[in-house]
């Protein structure tokens, strides 16, 4: 679905969308990703670098935590037509995203941006391109929060 259709859909419709698109996408990318990533990192020591399993589990630490705080607090203040009164909650909520932003710089720092150097086994070449699948879902899953539903819940 493309953005136009999440400016006018009924806000439990888009929260349904933002759990099933990219909350439980982000949970299955960690299950896959961080054992891979401790995998690569074990074998290619000397190669890669060592910041990049410790930022990874910290990434998904932090946006486990944040998930749970919409799904718990934030979205049920929004099914429940009282969006208009959670602009504490959708601040904080939009600082953690510049938080997660600043990761995927820093994620995109220490792996040249995703690019397996050209002698990369398989593991690491399956890992990057499942890490470049995260971040872009991460940077579609922010913007449509920050850009359309924050937004709209806190005008209702």
């Amino acid at each position: 679905m493309t953005d136009n259709i999440w400016q006018t859909a009924p806000l439990s419709t888009t929260i349904d969308h933002v759990l099933q698109r990219f909350h439980e996408t982000h949970r299955q990318q960690a299950e896959s990703i961080l054992p891979l990533a401790e995998k690569v990192s074990r074998v290619h020591a000397d190669k890669i670098s060592a910041d990049l399993l410790p930022l990874l589990q910290q990434m998904f630490a932090e946006l486990e935590s944040h998930m749970q705080k919409e799904e718990r607090v934030l979205f049920p203040m929004i099914k429940n037509g009282m969006g208009s009164n959670a602009a504490m909650p959708v601040r904080m909520m939009m600082l953690e995203h510049d938080d997660h932003a600043a990761a995927i710089a820093q994620l995109l720092a220490i792996t040249d941006n995703l690019t397996p150097p050209a002698d990369a086994c398989r593991s690491w070449n399956s890992l990057y391109a499942q890490l470049n699948e995260f971040v872009e879902d991460l940077q579609n899953h922010i913007k449509l929060e920050n850009e359309i539903l924050f937004p709209r819940a806190l005008n209702e």
